[in-house]
C-alpha cells in the first residue's frame, strides 16, 4: 500500500459514522517512503528498492549493537498517539537477519510501548510496556527470510496500578526492565505511547556489542473503532500521507 493511497484510504473513513471505521495502515516503504522516520539509529540505514516482502524495505547491513531495535520517530502518526482514542488492535510486521555474528539462538523478539511525558531526551521519567515471548517467538534467524509477527493490543484492558495484560511486562528508568511501577497504570502507557519499539531481544536482559545484518518491512497498525476524539490525529495523518 503506497503512501497517497493510505491517506486517501484514510480520508474516506473519515467521513464515515464512527461505528464503521476501522482500517490497517502500512509501512512498506515503497519509492523509499518513511513518514514515521524509522530507524535502527545508525548511519547505514537504507531504504532498498528490491528484496522486500515485496519490494522496497528498510536495510541496515553495518550495526554494531548488543540487539537490533527498529524504531519510529518520537510522536509520530500513526504509530503513536493515544491507542485507546484511536481503538487500535494490532501491530505487525516483517522482519530478517541476514547476518548476525554470534547467532540469534535463543533470543526472543519483542515489541516495545514507550511513554516518555513529553521528555524524551530524559529517560528518568519514562514508563514502558513491552510483549515478549522468550520460549516460543524468536527474533528472525540468521538466513532464513522474511517473518511475520503480530502483536494484539489490548487497548481497551482497564487495570489496578501496576498490572498489566497477559502476556505484558513492563518497565521503568528507576524499577529496571522487567518490573513495571507499582503506581503506575497501564493506561499510563497505552494512552499516550510516545514511540514503539521492535527488539532482537528480550528488553530485560543484557547483550554484548555484536555485527548485525537486518531488515524490515510492512510495518503496519490496526485500528479497529477509531473515536471521535481522535478523528483530528487522522486528519493530520491525511497530511502526511
Amino acid at each position: 500500500m503506497t503512501r497517497n493511497l493510505t491517506g486517501l484510504i484514510l480520508a474516506v473513513l473519515l467521513c464515515l459514522p464512527v461505528s464503521a471505521l476501522g482500517v490497517t495502515f502500512v509501512e512498506d516503504f515503497e519509492g523509499g517512503s518513511n513518514g514515521a522516520g524509522w530507524t535502527f539509529g545508525n548511519p547505514s540505514d537504507t531504504i532498498e528498492s528490491e528484496g522486500g516482502n515485496p519490494g522496497w524495505w528498510f536495510h541496515n547491513d553495518n550495526l554494531n549493537t548488543f540487539a537490533p531495535i527498529f524504531r519510529c520517530d518520537y510522536y509520530a502518526e500513526p504509530f503513536c498517539g493515544n491507542y485507546v482514542d484511536m481503538g487500535v488492535s494490532m501491530i505487525s510486521g516483517d522482519f530478517q537477519t541476514l547476518y548476525a555474528m554470534n547467532g540469534t539462538a535463543y533470543y526472543p523478539f519483542a515489541l516495545l510501548l514507550l511513554n516518555t511525558y513529553g521528555t524524551p531526551d530524559d529517560i528518568e521519567d519514562d514508563i514502558y510496556v513491552y510483549w515478549v515471548d522468550e520460549v516460543n517467538v524468536w527474533c528472525p534467524q540468521e538466513g532464513e527470510g522474511w517473518t511475520h509477527y503480530d502483536f494484539p493490543i489490548p487497548s481497551d484492558f482497564v487495570g489496578a496500578p501496576g498490572e498489566l495484560p497477559e502476556g505484558w511486562w513492563g518497565g521503568s528508568y528507576w524499577t529496571g526492565g522487567d518490573v513495571f511501577p507499582a503506581d503506575a497504570l497501564w493506561q499510563d502507557v497505552i494512552s499516550s505511547v510516545d514511540r514503539i519499539e521492535f527488539w532482537w531481544f528480550h528488553p530485560a536482559w543484557f547483550g554484548i556489542l555484536t555485527w548485525w545484518d537486518v531488515g524490515a518491512d510492512n510495518v503496519s497498525i490496526e485500528f479497529d473503532a477509531i473515536t471521535a476524539t481522535a478523528e483530528t490525529s487522522f486528519s493530520s495523518i491525511k497530511a502526511l500521507y
